[in-house]
């Protein structure tokens, strides 16, 4: 399998999908609270109001071969700011059906933190429903949307139908990825991406690049009425043009993929310049941070964690690179078992994800010749 260009699910669905085979109420709400929310905004995202005014939209969806994104609502006084669309239109409408539950101001920004669809594909939803919305993206991810995300969609659109075939018939026979009997961790998994991918598969035809909008160099602040937002770039880490978006106001971060959990995402990233990135979010003292997938963290633990994971992979390929080691050599010995032991806590199939995710892609990005950045961040 080719992965010259990373194999994350969400550009790359049809490759990673190979890969296994082969192997109103609210303004009384205190802070961190999450509720329910009404009988018809949909139930496969939860809403946490985190500040006045600022609001994580989490997919409950299992962590998987496809998923959508988790995005942040920011309210202004004048306007609204959101950060990441998802996957599919079907799922960005289900993030607008709640920002329509929290406020009828128009939404002016939708910054995209990097260049993977199931962060950017739903920006359509946003520009027919808001004609004057911009988008803000990095300026690495403006070219990287067209020259990478322009092939992984046409390769997902001819790879994925026949694998999403043979996912169906596993399942139907009682069978998971590895044709072993399939557990309920990966049956839910694999049955919430199949319908997902499907979905995107469907909406495909009518599909249309929609990134208009200023791009971000280092950083950039953008008012919405009596709050200012800023849009922050650091470095390079799981993409060259990953974005950190911080409310000041309230000391809140939305990360993107720099933090997936329970298993980051290492696909074509950049290891030692992507720990440098988290000590540049932690020193932000953030109180709550919204990553790319899962959970609201309110610590820096898990953070500390991905860093400790990238620079075990790193030592490890840096003394394998010493002893003259092929890639090949490296991703048989370089096994992480002290780390995927920790992640997984020895569940099979999150310990699948991980080698999909973390560790393979970790060791051959690491492995990597070195590139120098396109543009230098002011780090702070």
């Amino acid at each position: 399998m080719n992965t010259s260009h990373g194999v994350k699910v969400f550009g790359w669905v049809f490759a990673l999908m190979a890969a296994f085979l082969l192997a109103s109420p609210h303004a009384e709400l205190r802070n961190g609270l999450s509720f329910a929310l009404a009988d018809s905004v949909p139930k496969r995202v939860e809403l946490t109001r985190l500040a006045n005014g600022v609001y994580a939209v989490v997919r409950r969806e299992p962590l998987g071969l496809a998923v959508n994104a988790n995005s942040m609502i920011v309210v202004g006084s004048e306007a609204v700011l959101v950060v990441d669309a998802q996957f599919t239109r079907e799922a960005t409408l289900e993030t607008l059906e709640v920002i329509r539950s929290l406020t009828s101001k128009p939404v002016r920004y939708v910054v995209n933190t990097h260049w993977h669809d199931d962060h950017l594909a739903g920006n359509q939803v946003y520009r027919d429903s808001f004609p004057d919305v911009q988008f803000v993206l990095h300026e690495n991810t403006r070219a990287d949307v067209v020259a990478l995300g322009g092939p992984n969609r046409d390769g997902t659109r001819g790879g994925a139908p026949p694998l999403i075939a043979r996912y169906e018939r596993l399942l139907a026979g009682g069978l998971g990825a590895d044709s072993l009997p399939v557990s309920n961790g990966e049956r839910e998994s694999l049955t919430s991406a199949l319908r997902i991918i499907k979905q995107y598969l469907a909406e495909l035809p009518s599909f249309a690049l929609t990134v208009e909008g200023p791009a971000v160099k280092d950083r950039m602040s953008l008012d919405l009425g009596n709050r200012v937002v800023n849009v922050l770039w650091f470095g390079r880490g799981n993409t060259r043009g990953d974005l950190v978006v911080e409310v000041p106001d309230g000391q809140i971060l939305a990360v993107g993929d720099l933090l997936v959990s329970p298993v980051p995402f290492a696909f074509n990233s950049h290891p030692a310049e992507w720990r440098s990135v988290l000590d540049s979010i932690a020193r932000r003292a953030p109180v709550a941070m919204i990553p790319g997938h899962g959970p609201v963290m309110r610590d820096a633990a898990y953070l500390r964690q991905v860093q400790a994971m990238l620079a075990d992979v790193d030592e490890q390929v840096r003394i394998a690179l010493g002893r003259g080691d092929s890639l090949t050599t490296m991703l048989k010995t370089i096994t992480l078992a002290s780390t995927k032991q920790r992640v997984t806590s020895g569940d099979e199939w999150t310990g699948k994800l991980f080698e999909q995710f973390f560790r393979g892609p970790a060791i051959r990005a690491a492995a990597r010749p070195a590139t120098p950045p396109r543009t230098t961040s002011d780090r702070r």
